[in-house]
């Protein structure tokens, strides 16, 4: 198995580019699906340090998780040094401003800057407390 698993997936080498699939709860409906990295390191055979153009993906690949892109997008000399996660990254390079849902669960008005939306300067939508009395709608 271990040696079908290597035909189908050839080793990477650093400075290649990868295409990284975002989990859905990562991105918005409108951001793309995948996400463009540089393989930056390899650590113990097995495991991938990638890169974006946001930073570094704080949590390491193993080779089934992304795909090879046939052509170099990305440079590992223009990645920034910030370590980031997948989510973070996907907000620094989303068109819309990333996933933007906020919740906010208030049992009382929203009055205060308690409220998470109040406090960013978001209406309460239906998601926060459907039926209860809100002055920030």
């Amino acid at each position: 198995m271990k040696e079908m698993s290597n035909k189908q997936m050839p080793t990477v080498l650093i400075g290649q580019t990868v295409k990284v699939k975002i989990p859905e709860v990562d991105r918005s409906k409108v951001d793309a699906r995948t996400l463009l990295a540089v393989v930056l390191k390899v650590v113990d055979g097995e495991f991938y340090r990638l890169g974006t153009k946001a930073g570094i993906l704080s949590q390491l690949f193993t080779r089934n998780q992304f795909t090879l892109c046939e052509d170099i997008f990305l440079k590992s000399a223009i990645i920034p040094e910030n370590e980031i996660g997948i989510r973070q990254a996907v907000l620094q390079l989303s068109l819309t401003g990333g996933q933007g849902l906020i919740r906010c669960d208030c049992l009382k008005k929203c009055i205060t800057n308690r409220c998470k939306c109040r406090a960013k300067n978001v209406l309460c939508n239906s998601r926060c407390h459907s039926s209860q009395a809100c002055t920030n709608k």
